[in-house]
């Protein structure tokens, strides 16, 4: 959605097509609990050792997925005794299903992560006991939708760049390649091949 304002300038046409991209608003709620207040999961490796977990919206959960940060990334939980939890609340789907985040405070979005925790990973006995707070950031527009229609979106933003003489310019980001880290990286080594070509393609002044 930035890019659509930076190219406006240049082409209305792009920037028409990449502001259709839908970007729904989600909360990221980071908090920590005593890792005594999980349930020993059955495989037998201990509490939250993994990546984290998404939830499908026919669970029931509200949340949208958890990383098990402490897992994932050594000593960012300073505590062995604590574990770190990054839940994402939100999505395309969570005003027509839940009636949306845009009026709650950060309070009542650790309630609903703890909540869902609960439900996920906790001990039924700390349902009545909130987690340690580390953060809540809430993003306007955050994760872009790849929906029906959206290469065509891509292909008429391509066009207007084309129309209006633009040469020498790719756009790239997680509204083209993809939301994963991963896949960005990937996208982003095509993209700088792209811009290599172009440029040796250029007479040398």
């Amino acid at each position: 959605h930035a890019v659509a304002s930076i190219l406006r300038p240049i082409s209305n046409t792009t920037a028409d097509a990449l502001s259709q991209i839908p970007y729904p608003r989600v909360a990221a709620v980071v908090v920590e609990y005593p890792k005594s207040a999980f349930r020993e999961p059955e495989h037998g490796h201990g509490p939250v050792n993994g990546f984290g977990q998404l939830h499908p919206r026919s669970q029931g959960i509200r949340t949208l997925g958890t990383l098990y940060v402490s897992s994932l990334f050594p000593h960012r939980e300073p505590d062995e005794d604590k574990v770190m939890l990054l839940n994402f609340i939100g999505g395309a789907r969570d005003p027509e299903l839940f009636g949306g985040i845009e009026n709650l405070s950060e309070g009542q979005l650790v309630e609903i992560a703890h909540r869902d925790a609960v439900r996920t990973l906790l001990k039924p006995e700390v349902s009545h006991t909130l987690p340690r707070v580390l953060g809540v950031k809430i993003w306007p527009r955050a994760i872009p939708q790849m929906d029906i229609g959206h290469n065509d979106r891509l292909t008429t933003a391509r066009n207007g760049l084309q129309q209006a003489g633009v040469q020498g310019l790719f756009l790239a980001g997680n509204y083209v390649s993809g939301i994963s880290v991963g896949r960005c990286i990937e996208y982003g080594e095509d993209v700088a091949r792209d811009v290599n070509s172009f440029l040796s393609s250029l007479r040398p002044i």
